[in-house]
């Protein structure tokens, strides 16, 4: 059995920065900048709480404020404060790893990861990718610039980046946190804005060589030929802040030599790495709801497409219209059935131009939204989990909005940094 180094594995055990004073984390850690993008309200709630304390907040740019007049100005505060920590807030650990657990508010869940860098030359969100790194689902490159205006700024990176590990019989991970007591505490504090409590253990290098064993065991390798790698990772949440990452590193790339390009900060990204089968770990399904449409325009649309009474494989959804509720099965025409449905819903979109659609978390808030007779809800199955990697392996990204990985203070929130430039 082959036993792979860490740099074939495309991972890196980095020097990571924790605030110095980190006995109370509940206004230092805030929730991923790219959650509650359409409330406003949630964010200056936040920024009234922490007031000048020391807090991520000061590091990061929420996405609600990205279309805002003043963003050249907060981006430059983003940049100013970094700085500001790297001196006077921050000190370095590591390098090494980071266990964290994290305990849910709502719910009790604990979901763990094991933070560590990875290789951005191992990444691609091409459909058709041969990389180590994966993703999940569809990028949208539009969103890209104004996130890399962000990071051509930063002197850090504050991670909210998931990424998956397909590791049923748990080999990496928990064994771990079976002996967690034997690595250093970092941190053991509640978090504010309800997101739960929080855990870090410092895991050093040797103390990682059991994680390096079970990777390797668990990664197939390079594919035959050379024409790239088996895939080892795919990605969970921050899809778009990882592929920001890389335009950054392709952007700087030819500024540097060859020597420098291998061990440069920017060539890697700070991830949690969280095993695909944890607890913590729910996928749900995200229902789809079109405005200003009924079920005619379900089957019209159908219909149009060529849909009825194909052979071969189908893919079931409900449709939900004021107090009914139809079943509805139509020939797939993607990996998945939210694929189908967007096609389906694409062309409604093109036959009734006044009509829009939105992506709902939650069965019983689809059929509210849905019963108005004019608006029409796509009720969806949820995607198991054993099938995210073969799909992604075999077809490629899955369609936008295909699943989600729980609600929105669940997501990983900011509390590690790492540099990611020389200066």
């Amino acid at each position: 059995m082959a036993d792979y180094t860490w740099a074939q594995m495309g991972i890196s055990l980095p020097t990571m920065y924790l605030p110095k004073q980190r006995k109370s984390l509940e206004k230092w850690c805030v929730i991923a900048c790219d959650q509650y993008t359409s409330d406003p309200a949630y964010w200056q709630q936040v920024e009234q709480t922490i007031g000048a304390a020391p807090s991520t907040r000061h590091m990061v740019l929420p996405e609600v404020y990205l279309e805002a007049d003043d963003v050249t100005e907060r981006i430059a505060k983003t940049a100013d404060a970094m700085r500001e920590y790297l001196h006077d807030v921050l000190e370095p650990i590591g390098p090494g790893m980071i266990l964290i657990q994290r305990t849910f508010a709502n719910n009790n869940l604990t979901r763990t990861g094991l933070l560590m860098a990875l290789d951005l030359e191992r990444y691609d969100y091409a459909p058709d990718a041969k990389t180590l790194i994966r993703a999940s689902e569809g990028t949208i490159p539009s969103r890209i610039p104004p996130r890399l205006r962000i990071r051509r700024n930063a002197l850090l990176e504050l991670p909210h980046i998931m990424v998956l590990l397909d590791d049923p019989n748990h080999t990496v991970i928990e064994p771990l946190t079976a002996k967690k007591e034997q690595f250093t505490k970092l941190y053991d504090s509640a978090l504010g804005f309800g997101m739960g409590a929080i855990e870090g253990y410092f895991v050093a290098p040797e103390q990682a060589e059991c994680v390096r064993h079970a990777l390797s065991a668990l990664w197939q390798g390079p594919l035959d030929g050379g024409q790239g790698d088996h895939m080892l990772f795919a990605m969970g949440d921050g899809n778009h802040s990882l592929a920001t990452a890389k335009a950054y590193w392709e952007e700087l790339k030819p500024t540097l030599s060859q020597a420098e390009q291998q061990e440069h900060p920017a060539r890697f990204a700070l991830c949690e790495v969280v095993n695909l089968h944890d607890q913590g770990i729910v996928f749900e399904p995200i229902h789809r709801v079109v405005f200003g449409c009924t079920v005619q325009d379900v089957q019209d649309a159908i219909e149009a497409l060529g849909m009825m009474g194909e052979n071969g494989p189908l893919h079931k959804m409900q449709i939900v219209c004021g107090e009914q509720t139809f079943d509805c099965a139509v020939p797939a025409c993607s990996s998945v059935e939210s694929g189908t449905a967007d096609v389906v819903i694409a062309e409604m979109l093109r036959q009734h131009p006044q009509a829009s659609v939105d992506y709902i978390h939650g069965e019983a808030e689809t059929r509210s939204l849905a019963q108005n007779g004019h608006n029409v809800g796509f009720l969806l199955p949820v995607l198991q989990k054993s099938d995210l990697f073969p799909v992604v392996a075999q077809t490629g990204p899955l369609p936008r909005k295909a699943f989600s990985m729980g609600e929105a203070d669940e997501k990983r929130c900011y509390l590690e940094a790492r540099a990611i430039r020389r200066d």
